[in-house]
This record gives C-alpha cells, structure tokens and sequence, in this order.
C-alpha cells in the first residue's frame, strides 16, 4: 500500500492506495497535533456499502498495543470533552497526548489520572459506547467522571430483558444495536448524553441513537465523541436539522476532524466469492498447551442469551461491563478487582512476550488486567469485522484468521495482526464459559499460528449459581 501526504498545502491531504481503491483525506482539524498514522492506518474491508477501514492505533481491537494506550485514548476523548463542554483544563492533558504519541510513560500518566478525584459533572450524565468496537474505549472515557452511568450497546440477544433501546449502524458488519439497561432510570433521568465511539463517517449512527432515544427518554443535550471525525458538510448539516427538529443541543468533539474522498473500486468488488482469510496464511499444527482458569466473578446478571439458532446459553454476563448499566461508584471497584486478577495471572505466565487478547465486545477488564501483568505485554480484541489482511507496509491488517464465535457458531470471527511463531503464550478472556465444543473452530486457530501455550481465562461460569 503506497500512501502519500500532501503537506504544501493547507489543511494537510493525505492519500491511502487500498488495492485499487483510492481514500485521500482531508485533515481540517487536528488540536493536538497527531501524526494521523498515530491514530490509524486503512485496511480493505468486505463490505458492500463501505470497503475500506480506519484501523485504530490506539483502540485495542484490530492492532495489539500497550494495554494502557487504548486507557489514554479514552482519557484523551475525556480530557477534551471538559475543556469544550465545561472549560475547563485538566492537569494532565499534555502528558495524555505526549504519552499517546511516543507511547511511553502510559502507564505512569494513566495512574496519575486516575489518582486524582473523579471530575463530578454538574448533572447526572449518561455516557453510551457503541459495540462491539468502542465498549473499551467508552468506559475509559467514563471511567474520569462522578455523578454519571456507563452502558454499551450490544449485539446481544437476552430474552428476558426489554430492549430499550433499539437502533442501527448502517454501514456495520452486523447493524443491529440494543440496550438492555436494568435500571431504565439511568436512560430516563440523565438530560445529558455522551454517545463514545471510535469513528464517525456519515454520522448516522449518532443520528439513529439519539432519534431512538428521544423517542422514548426526550434529552435537552447530546455530546458524540470520536477519536476520528469524517462527516461532510452536508452531513454536519443534518445535526444541526436535527437539533432544530427536537429542540435539543448536540456537541460534537473528536481528536481529528476532516472529510474523506474515495475514488476507484473496492477490493472486496474485485474479490468476488473468494475466502477472506487465505488458508495459505497457516503454517502447519503446532503444539498446544491449553489450559483454563476460571475467575468466577460474583458480581452477575443472570440471563440467557439466544444464538443466531435459538440456542440458550446459561452462564451468567458479568455486570461490571456496563452492558446492563453501571454507576460511577460501581465503576471504582473495578480496578481493584483487575490488579487483583492481574497479580495471580502474572505470577503464571510462563514467557516473556505474552498477548491477552478480549473477546468481541468484552473489552475493558481484560484491558485492565492485561494493563498490570508486567512487562512483555501486548492486547487488542477478537472482532466480528471481515477485512482483508496482506503483509505490506503501513497496511492496518497484515494477517488474519477466521474462526465460528464459540457461543454462535453461525457468526464468524477474526483476530488479526498476531505474528506467526513470535508470542511465547496467549491469554484469552472470556466474559462466559462456552461449551467445549464451541471452542473448537478458535483453538484451531491457535493451533496453526505457532503459539505454545493458550490460557483460557473465563469471567463467569455457571458454577456461580450453584
């Protein structure tokens, strides 16, 4: 992939050559001074209305990092929103951004964070992250306030809990959004709600959840942060309709801001029917070494979920996530309980470069575990996203395996960009237990790779209700 920058003029043009289809943008607006390739590289991606990706440097999903970058992204977003919304400076917002960009000292600037006291918003504030690849990267915004609740969307199917929120993604993989708060006083109470996703392109997603929920629980004020912004003007413009439309305010803030022009055709246009992940990327098996360890967190909501099938699924989701709603004083007791974790799965490792890996939407305690395991580690997520891997420079996704999601078999999954052979154990978290033989397609995965030692480790188990 040949990528050229256009810096002569004014705003600065960058230029991304994706296998016959071409994305140039156009950065009118960059605060903080980022070298884009910071922030993202592209990647194709098999997708009819969109076939290409922003691949986020900073997110955790698609890219393992350092496990505290995707925790600084967050605060970045956070620290930003204060100085918009509120005007005020936080302390630490230059060391946030210096340690985003040279990725050192995170761990270091994170804890300083954290360390002071929680900024109490004026008003109860209600902060929603969009799965599955901004649950992580919402919490960690959330994670800096008081007087707020935190709750993902999800893709989920949960029976016996009402959907209160339903809404869609439309250039998504997988377009359906839910929320299955259990408390609905924490979408009927707050009068300000952030929306936190990684990226916005056309906006509509914003659009979509903010129309559903004023339908249901009527807001005065939205705020949408991103770490990348790429709306037209015309799409701008349908903000500010809506806003006009509902009498309501709606805030935009992101960490770069600009407009993207795609010319050529999509890779996966040129593909056809042909597999997405290439058997050709495999080596042959490798010795296994499988283990399990089961956490067995109290802290539970449970329900059933149904698969693609009508299969049920009985082990127990963990609260803690905010899929189910969280308050900032929950929210306090979760970094204790990862360092604690943290300490005993450090004490196992076995090696010195070592991956943690989440699983779809379960992202943020595995990054904080990850986060203080010591030194040699690196996270990021499995994900549901189809994108083309190839192994050239500056390329967001230079390999790629496929796998049946072990509680859905019907759906695929991926994980990307793990070096064959390189990575002396892998711990993979899983919010629930999943049969054996769900397990089978993604140990497969590990088998082929050339990874020695996989340390299942599982949140929540049925055991916790006997």
């Amino acid at each position: 992939m040949n990528n050229t920058i256009s810096s002569a003029s004014s705003p600065k043009i960058y230029t991304y050559n994706l296998e016959g289809q071409r994305v140039s943008v156009v950065l009118e607006s960059n605060p903080f001074d980022f070298d884009p390739q910071t922030l993202f590289s592209l990647a194709a991606r098999q997708n009819k209305k969109r076939g290409f990706l922003f691949v986020s440097n900073v997110l955790g999903k698609h890219v393992p990092v350092d496990p505290f970058v995707p925790l600084l992204a967050g605060f970045a977003l956070a620290v930003q929103f204060m100085s918009k919304i509120h005007n005020i400076n936080h302390v630490d917002t230059q060391a946030i951004i210096q340690a985003l960009k040279k990725n050192e000292d995170t761990r270091k600037v994170y804890e300083a964070v954290i360390a002071k006291s929680p900024f109490a918003l004026p008003q109860e504030t209600l902060f929603i992250g969009f799965a599955e690849t901004a649950t992580g990267l919402g919490h960690a915004v959330f994670s800096v306030f008081d007087n707020a609740h935190y709750l993902h969307t999800t893709r989920e199917e949960i029976p016996l809990l009402p959907v209160e929120l339903d809404f869609s993604e439309d250039h998504s993989h997988a377009v359906n959004h839910r929320c299955y708060p259990i408390d609905p006083k924490i979408l009927r109470n707050p009068k300000t709600v952030i929306l936190v996703d990684d990226e916005i392109t056309t906006g509509n997603t914003a659009l979509n959840i903010i129309g559903a929920i004023h339908l249901k629980f009527p807001k005065t004020n939205y705020v949408v942060l991103s770490l990348l912004d790429w709306r037209t003007r015309e799409e701008r413009d349908n903000y500010k309709k809506l806003e006009q439309q509902l009498d309501i305010r709606i805030d935009t803030i992101s960490l770069l801001e600009g407009e993207i022009e795609v010319s050529g055709q999509a890779f996966s246009e040129q593909m056809g029917q042909r597999n997405l992940v290439p058997e050709t990327y495999f080596p042959e098996g490798f010795p296994l070494n499988n283990e399990q360890k089961f956490l067995n967190i109290q802290d539970v909501i449970s329900v059933f979920s149904v698969d693609s099938k009508g299969n049920s699924s009985l082990s127990p989701y963990l609260k803690l996530t905010g899929r189910f709603g969280l308050s900032s004083r929950e929210d306090r007791e979760i970094l204790p309980l990862a360092k604690k974790i943290a300490e005993s799965l450090k004490r196992d490792r076995a090696g010195g470069k070592t991956l943690c890996l989440g699983t779809g939407e379960f992202m943020y305690l595995p990054m904080l575990i990850s986060a203080y395991m010591g030194k040699g580690i690196r996270y990021h997520t499995t994900t549901r996203s189809p994108i083309y891997p190839f192994p050239i420079a500056q390329y967001g996704v230079q390999n790629g395996f496929a796998y049946n999601c072990p509680d859905n078999e019907s759906i695929t999954n991926y994980i990307y960009n793990i070096p064959l052979n390189y990575y002396d154990e892998v711990y993979l978290f899983l919010e629930r237990e999943v049969s054996p033989e769900g397990l089978n397609s993604l140990l497969n995965v590990f088998h082929k790779i050339g990874i020695p030692r996989l340390v299942l480790v599982i949140s929540s188990s049925r055991a916790v209700q006997d």
